[in-house]
């Protein structure tokens, strides 16, 4: 029997044992989604409340693959440590993860989006799964990138790599 609201923390668990990270499978399962939609160039993604209550998260159709899954995991960052603050008030239903986008939503701070990134680079680079694939000899970053299904930079700044 399928949880009706499975706790999205409960989740991860499971989620994160084999890379890479089925970030839109973990999506789905919490019923976010995600949508994927064409959007300007400098918008990445969204999460937002609907008038239901329910969140679901849109993703930018146009991205290249590895920054779409960041966005995935970026809005589950918001939904997790911020859903709080989305829909207190007149146009703060979305927190948008955008370049220069100057914060749809006043409640979301930089400090979130931190966090939000935070959460990403773990959920989609967890460090046992990164520790593991080192000792089986996977030493390059861009390997490293390929395998977790990440960004050369995304793995270089997990790795702690300067260049």
């Amino acid at each position: 029997m399928t949880m009706q609201n499975p706790s999205p923390v409960s989740l991860i668990g499971r989620y994160t044992q084999i890379v890479p990270v089925d970030v839109y499978g973990l999506l789905a399962e919490i019923g976010l989604g995600p949508d994927f939609i064409d959007m300007d160039d400098d918008i990445s993604g969204w999460i937002e409340k609907r008038s239901d209550g329910s969140y679901r998260v849109a993703i930018n159709a146009r991205h290249h693959r590895v920054r779409q899954r960041f966005t995935a995991a970026h809005e589950l960052g918001h939904y997790i440590y911020h859903r709080d603050l989305l829909g207190s008030g007149v146009g703060d239903t979305r927190a948008y993860r955008a370049e220069g986008s100057g914060r749809p939503n006043p409640a979301i701070l930089p400090m979130h989006e931190r966090q939000a990134n935070s959460f990403a680079a773990n959920l989609l680079m967890p460090k046992e799964q990164v520790y593991r694939q080192i000792q089986l000899g996977h030493q390059s970053t861009e390997g490293l990138a390929q395998l977790f299904d990440v960004s050369q930079p995304a793995m270089r700044i997990r790795l702690g790599r300067a260049g």
